[in-house]
């Protein structure tokens, strides 16, 4: 460590730059920069990126200035420096791809890292210049900016100059993080006369990023704001809890240091100025106590009595803690000023004379009247509220009322009648809550956060229907609830905890009664949690809901879960399950596309190409899934549809597609037989020269197509495990994520009927990238149709290398696919073992008006490909040469080895060949094909 005498930050620049302009061999590369007791660092490297000195311009071909005091994540700071160097626009795409890929993949933002392809593409920026980095890292951290595509090679000559402190970060644990390899400076003011500028900068720095958010701080008021934490943190000694996190935006309202009084848009600037400093324990820094003092600040406003001899509190204080011991008569009745008031354990003389303080008590009245923010812990103060026919409302300027461990009423109070409480917080309360009075948050339109943690014996949750700006509802540890939602909740909700795995150890004793949670149609709700034990929970519901990463992996026990719906999630991207199993789930439905309106009522599914039938039925132990995406990567987020962990699923329909119209039904009859009709071919079958077989009239032909197009249509049924791919799905890329490729492989590998249709990007059903190239190929699959996708080259770009590919495959199916050029592609080695199993169970062939393609399937040594089909109809199929392509080496083995040099097909007993102009012949090798009982050509 050096120690530099720098009085302000126009010296302590003039120190340090000497030290960035040093080329000599020992010269430090990295530098780190604590200014005084840690304020004031991050202006001074603010003042060097930003004023930086001719000599140093000299020096350096860019000066690169990262700021990140206020840490998101690795990937932030990677979007920071390319916004810095003007990459942005050419980056944003990769930026945007890879957070996609992280929403699929459940990745948290804070723990997203920095992108390799971009790290490269700034590299290979930088490395034509001379660079000085200025850096201010918000993390806990120490941060290689290397890995970002910083080059920090020696002979290229790039330096850093970086700092932990902004924002008011000042504990003094953090500089022990910084590595010993790197020059660490800090600065002393022996007289501490500059102490207030320091802090002076540091709020500066707040303020010039709030007023890039369109937030009205100055500088001074964010000073003062500082100012006033530091103080109360040097006053209280640790006597007195003031909770930062929950109070410190209403310390400097109630006190006047943000001015507006009551008004909401200043309390929002508050809030959003609290969002930005950093609220610690600054008494660990007794440098910095010490110098707090040394400025004899004092505040008549803000008092804190926290011994019994203390009296008088003066008529003009705004704020006041009490922890006295002595509350027999308390001192602020005069304080007509009074805006915040915080008691804490103040329960002696309460507890010698709670009954005749309830008679004669204080009005409550005249309490509430004063106040803007109330806070209670571990205390009773039982006021005495007058009837509610006596007078409905109040107050009408307290803001927020909080209570810890204690209760401020007689009897239950109607919180309606505070109309403009917008945060109330009742953790733990001595009372009982009563639930006989469940409209008392009606019209509460100001609430919006309510957190009730803590109230185990609270059984129902009272309406909050008329709480329509409800943002937050917090029920931890209210273990004795029955149900929550969906009728007592507004939609305007946008974050709901429930955690019943509390610290309490007489929590953990008790039952968790909840057996229904339901927040259907709570359209905001962004932000779900829910942890421990649910044993009786039967049923979860967070339909149209816009919660984008669900992680239920804190839930340590659900195992009476037997229904959960997740529909019309247009938002959602990713799910993490309980990690114990949930062997009595018998329904789930998810849906992830948009949809236009909220309808809270269950539907009524029915066995279609998309939603499965649900019945309770006790015989059939097993669960329905139902769901429909929008994106195949969100398979990552259903191992149950290949998988028994952690929820057995042996029946599933999955629809993925982008739009929620499409149930998947274009595979049955009526939609798949509308473009050759009976009808339609009796009229183009007219032509006497078309017929082959003169014994055959043109009306049997008909009859037969039609009553092929029946069967076929009526096999066309969803089985068990069925898959629909449709409007808006594109191919995956082999950008994707290993895991999301590894799952759309594992599903379409179970999966025993598919239906593909009408989308206009998707190239191949079964790309090479995705499925590789030594793995078997979906041999789970029965029936396969694919219709209406003018993009699609090569139906399944199967290997078959010594391994089955679609081995279970009995019915293919293939219509209007305008560019497809083969259904299955040509398997890399020709010579194949014969004991290979692709395609051994295909019956049928059906292709329509595909009028590129070329060949349907080609055959190699495994001949048993031609011993199971016994119907081929192939229609307006223009470039068709061949059925089925024999490769030469299997077509000198027939010649040579098979009876009569013919290959045999058995069990081939219809052949419909229409409109097929280019159709040279069947197959290469002679056909020998005894069953064939109708031919149309």
């Amino acid at each position: 460590m050096e120690k530099m005498s720098a009085v302000d930050v126009k010296t302590a620049v003039q120190q340090i730059v000497p030290y960035l302009e040093d080329t000599s061999n020992d010269a430090p590369l990295v530098i780190y920069f604590d200014g005084w007791l840690g304020l004031s660092a991050s202006a001074v490297l603010r003042a060097i990126a930003e004023q930086p000195p001719p000599s140093l311009r000299e020096k350096f071909d860019r000066i690169i200035h990262i700021g990140c005091s206020m840490w998101k994540s690795r990937r932030a700071l990677q979007r920071v420096i390319a916004n810095e160097l003007k990459l942005t626009q050419q980056l944003a795409a990769d930026f945007d791809r890879q957070d996609e890929e992280d929403d699929f993949s459940g990745v948290d933002h804070g723990s997203r890292a920095e992108i390799r392809d971009i790290t490269g593409v700034i590299g290979r920026y930088l490395v034509q210049y001379r660079c000085l980095v200025i850096f201010h890292n918000g993390s806990s951290n120490t941060v290689d900016l290397a890995s970002f595509g910083i080059p920090m090679l020696e002979f290229l000559g790039t330096k850093v100059l970086w700092t932990f402190r902004g924002w008011l970060r000042l504990n003094r644990e953090i500089r022990e993080k910084v590595e010993n390899s790197h020059l660490y400076f800090y600065a002393v003011d022996y007289h501490h006369k500059e102490w207030n500028a320091y802090l002076a900068e540091d709020a500066r720095e707040i303020a010039l990023h709030m007023h890039k958010l369109g937030l009205g701080v100055t500088p001074k008021i964010a000073t003062e704001c500082c100012l006033y934490l530091l103080l109360l943190n040097n006053q209280g000694k640790k006597m007195i809890d003031y909770n930062w996190a929950t109070h410190a935006s209403c310390y400097w309202v109630c006190d006047g240091i943000i001015g507006g009084g009551p008004d909401n848009q200043t309390w929002e600037v508050a809030h959003a100025l609290q969002q930005h400093i950093r609220l610690e324990d600054y008494s660990s820094n007794a440098e910095l106590m010490e110098s707090v003092e040394r400025l004899e600040l004092s505040s008549k406003q803000w008092i804190s009595i926290t011994e019994s001899y203390f009296k008088e509190v003066p008529p003009e204080a705004t704020t006041l803690f009490y922890g006295s011991k002595n509350f027999s008569s308390p001192p602020f009745h005069c304080c007509h000023n009074l805006r915040f008031l915080g008691l804490d354990r103040c329960m002696d003389g309460l507890q010698h004379g709670e009954e005749e303080e309830e008679k004669k008590g204080e009005p409550a009245v005249e309490i509430f009247q004063r106040l803007w923010v109330l806070d209670v812990c571990h205390m009773d103060w039982p006021l005495a509220f007058p009837p509610e026919t006596e007078e409905q409302v109040v107050a009408t300027d307290i803001r927020e009322v909080h209570i810890t461990n204690g209760r401020i009423w007689t009897s239950n109070l109607a919180w309606r009648r505070l109309p403009n409480l917008h945060k109330l917080q009742v953790v733990e309360p001595t009372n009982l809550w009563e639930t006989e009075r469940r409209d008392e948050f009606m019209a509460m339109v100001n609430l919006e956060l309510l957190d009730l943690s803590g109230n185990s014996t609270i059984q129902v949750l009272p309406s909050l229907s008329g709480a329509t700006s409800l943002k937050t509802l917090i029920l931890d540890g209210c273990v004795g609830l029955e149900h929550v939602g969906p009728q007592q909740l507004p939609p305007s909700l946008e974050s709901f905890s429930l955690n019943t795995a509390g610290e309490d150890e007489d929590l953990k004793k008790k039952n968790v009664e909840i057996s229904y949670i339901s927040l259907a149609g709570c359209v905001r709700l962004a932000n779900f949690i829910l942890r421990g034990s649910l044993p009786n929970l039967e049923e979860l519901d967070l339909s149209h809901t816009a919660i984008k990463i669900l992680d239920l992996g804190a839930v340590v026990e659900v195992k009476n879960l037997q229904r959960l719906f997740l529909m019309g999630c247009g938002q959602l991207r990713s799910i993490s399950w309980p990690k114990t199993k949930m062997y009595k789930l018998r329904l789930l439905c998810i849906d992830t596309r948009a949809r236009g309106e909220v309808d809270n009522r269950k539907p009524a599914w029915s066995r279609d190409c998309s939603l499965m039938v649900y019945q309770q039925d006790e015989v059939n132990e097993y669960c329905h899934a139902s769901v429909a995406a929008a994106d195949m990567r969100f398979l990552q987020s259903l191992p149950f549809l290949w998988t028994w962990a952690p929820i057995r699923c042996d029946r599933w329909n999955l629809c993925l597609s982008s739009t929620s119209d499409d149930d998947g039904s274009g595979c049955h009859k009526e939609k798949m037989g509308s473009h050759y009709s009976t009808g339609q071919l009796a009229a183009v079958l007219s032509l006497p020269k078309s017929l082959t077989y003169h014994d055959i009239s043109i009306e049997q032909i008909s009859a037969k197509i039609d009553m092929s197009s029946s069967s076929s249509s009526a096999q066309f049924l969803p089985l068990d495990l069925h898959m629909d791919i449709g409007e808006g799905i594109s191919d995956v890329t082999d950008k994707s994520s290993t895991r999301a490729r590894k799952a759309i492989r594992s599903v379409m590998d179970s999966v025993q009927s598919l239906h593909v249709h009408d989308s206009s990007s998707i190239t191949s059903v079964a790309p090479e990238h995705t499925f590789g190239t030594n793995i078997p190929i979906m041999n789970g699959l029965k029936w396969c149709c694919v219709e209406r996708c003018p993009k699609l080259d090569t139906v399944f770009t199967t290997t078959y290398y010594y391994l089955s590919c679609l081995s279970q495959m009995e019915i293919f199916w293939a219509a209007h696919l305008l560019m497809a050029r083969s259904i299955w592609s040509r398997p890399r080695n020709p010579t194949l073992d014969a004991s290979d199993l692709s395609f051994t169970q295909l019956q049928a062939i059906h292709l329509h008006f595909c009028p590129r393609l070329r060949y349907v399937l080609p055959m190699a040594s495994n001949n048993t490909l031609s011993k199971v089909p016994d119907t081929l109809h192939i229609h307006c199929c223009g470039d068709l040469k061949q059925v089925f392509l024999v490769e030469q080496e299997f077509l000198e083995k027939i010649a040579a080895r098979h009876e009569k040099g013919m290959l045999g097909f058995p069990n081939l007993k219809s052949l419909y060949l229409y409109d097929l102009i280019s159709l040279q012949q069947i197959c290469e090798a002679k056909m020998f094909a005894p069953k064939l009982e109708t031919i149309l050509y």
